[in-house]
């Protein structure tokens, strides 16, 4: 079984955090334009996907993976720019369609997500518990938020709660990284 690095493993906890960083900040950002500054959060909302493809691509370019893992995290940058692309044509035209599109997109990234995860837990990487549980919690959201915009009931500015608890997983899972990072450092003194 493989497992993880020192340097892999601490890349991917500096990523949690940065992420965590960005998306709270995103997600209060979308929530106050969204009703005051439409064409703002539009661009905002279309952002999103594009930085959740540039985490992957970093996460890609810095972490020993599997190559199960690095299949489904190839797959998720695929969709995240075919989900910008459509958030891209419909947001500023027919912005609950964008809605839509990004619930299939969260359906996708939180599935993937998920797999990656239980793979990376298999390889006893720590903190993974959160990221299983958000991508449980964001293939849940992403079939809320496709229904939803497909219904007229989901807004841009619904996500901001999505992106929230995201920033709570990573967080989470950014902290048992810390402390996985301080076992190996130990293990390797000794």
């Amino acid at each position: 079984m493989e497992t993880f690095s020192i340097n892999s493993t601490r890349s991917l906890r500096n990523l949690y955090f940065v992420r965590t960083a960005f998306q709270v900040i995103w997600a209060v950002a979308i929530i106050t334009m969204a009703s005051t500054q439409p064409q703002l959060a539009a661009i905002l909302f279309l952002i999103y996907p594009l930085w959740d493809v540039t985490c992957t691509v970093y996460d890609l370019n810095t972490s020993s993976q599997s190559g199960n893992t690095r299949t489904s995290q190839i797959i998720n940058a695929v969709l995240g720019l075919a989900a910008a692309v459509g958030i891209g044509l419909t947001v500023f035209h027919q912005p609950i369609y964008s809605v839509a599109i990004f619930g299939a997109w969260a359906l996708g990234a939180g599935a993937l997500q998920l797999i990656a995860a239980l793979i990376r837990r298999k390889q006893e990487l720590g903190g993974q518990w959160a990221m299983i549980l958000s991508g449980a919690q964001s293939t849940l959201a992403g079939v809320a938020y496709l229904v939803g915009g497909l219904h007229d009931k989901r807004h841009i500015k619904d996500v901001g709660g999505y992106a929230i608890f995201g920033a709570v997983y990573f967080l989470m899972s950014g902290i048992l990284v810390t402390r996985k990072l301080t076992e190996l450092s130990t293990a390797e003194v000794n």
